[in-house]
């Protein structure tokens, strides 16, 4: 008898194929969402016995009619705005994450963002694929990351691996974070702890590495950004609403900001027209951070030997207190 599992996200064929390659077929069956119609999540949530989440949230009604859920699954670690944890704690249904390839990918992907908005790169890009150069244009405003000071917003998990990489490129490294780091971790990161408002005092770039919850929400406001240094530039791989896009982009109209690096929106997917895309200075991805093969495979091998544990009654890793 195999376990359903319902990937709670449209995706593509080959992304299923993806995850089929890491399931052990004797144990689950996956089931997909073809059309995503209302009736179609219904119908399938109220058969399974498994949830993977990923970046749409599994709200309190999907909960209620999942009448077999057993166990929730997240794909990456930001469970806080995108599982009903507390229609799960009522049922007493199971939460786990999974970081495993997480930290490493949106690492990469926030150096990309400093190194790609500091350089104007998908600005110069478009511009060069329709045929006008700008060799000369971003001369006198563009940034290079070589010694640049740095501020990083959350040090965890994801947080230290961007610290680690960034000490190739010499750079002054300051966090903030509600933890204080053994002096052995500074050591090791370069880093230095500093107040919020040093950061964003100090910075060259800053970059958004925490959860969204109710005090970090427009953590980035107009406040936040009057208090930064003129040309500073602002990545957000976190959580949109961690920034506020209205002052993200009064920021970026006025010249305050020297540019933004977003892949997270405070309304996702971003709806038409692009309030972003005007503007030289920003570089945009679709909320995928950590959405390479590589860390896919990662992410689902874990995944269903988290799920192996569960089901043979063994301590699960990286579980969800709902108590």
């Amino acid at each position: 008898m195999t376990t359903k599992v319902l990937y709670l996200i449209k995706a593509r064929p080959d992304f299923y194929d993806l995850i089929r390659s890491t399931m052990p077929a004797e144990r689950y069956e996956l089931m997909t969402l073809e059309d995503d119609s209302n009736g179609e999540r219904r119908a399938k949530l109220a058969e399974a016995e498994m949830v993977i989440v990923g970046g749409l949230r599994m709200s309190e009604a999907d909960v209620e009619v999942a009448s077999k859920l057993r166990l929730v699954l997240h794909q990456g670690v930001g469970y806080h705005d995108t599982v009903a944890t507390d229609s799960l704690m009522k049922r007493q249904i199971r939460l786990a994450v999974t970081p495993q390839g997480t930290s490493e990918g949106v690492a990469e992907h926030a150096l990309m963002m400093m190194l790609a908005t500091g350089r104007r790169l998908a600005y110069c890009d478009a511009e060069l694929r329709e045929g006008r150069w700008h060799s000369n244009t971003f001369r006198s405003t563009a940034r290079q990351l070589l010694g640049a000071t740095v501020g990083i917003v959350g040090l965890g998990r994801i947080g230290k691996q961007v610290a680690k990489r960034l000490i190739g490129f010499e750079t002054v490294t300051l966090y903030n974070d509600l933890l204080e780091m053994d002096p052995e971790i500074e050591c090791a990161l370069r880093v230095t702890r500093c107040s919020l408002d040093e950061i964003l005092g100090q910075s060259d770039f800053i970059t958004l590495h925490i959860p969204l919850t109710d005090s970090s929400h427009h953590m980035i406001d107009a406040g936040a950004i009057a208090k930064m240094r003129p040309g500073t530039t602002l990545i957000n791989c976190a959580r949109g609403p961690v920034a506020s896009q209205e002052a993200l982009l009064e920021g970026l109209r006025s010249g305050h900001l020297g540019g933004v690096g977003l892949d997270v929106f405070e309304v996702e997917p971003l709806p038409a027209p692009n309030p972003f895309a005007e503007f030289p200075n920003v570089v945009m991805t679709p909320h995928h951070a950590p959405g390479t093969r590589d860390t896919m495979v990662i992410k689902f091998t874990e995944i269903f030997a988290n799920a192996d544990r569960f089901f043979a009654g063994e301590r699960m890793e990286n579980e969800i207190s709902l108590v």
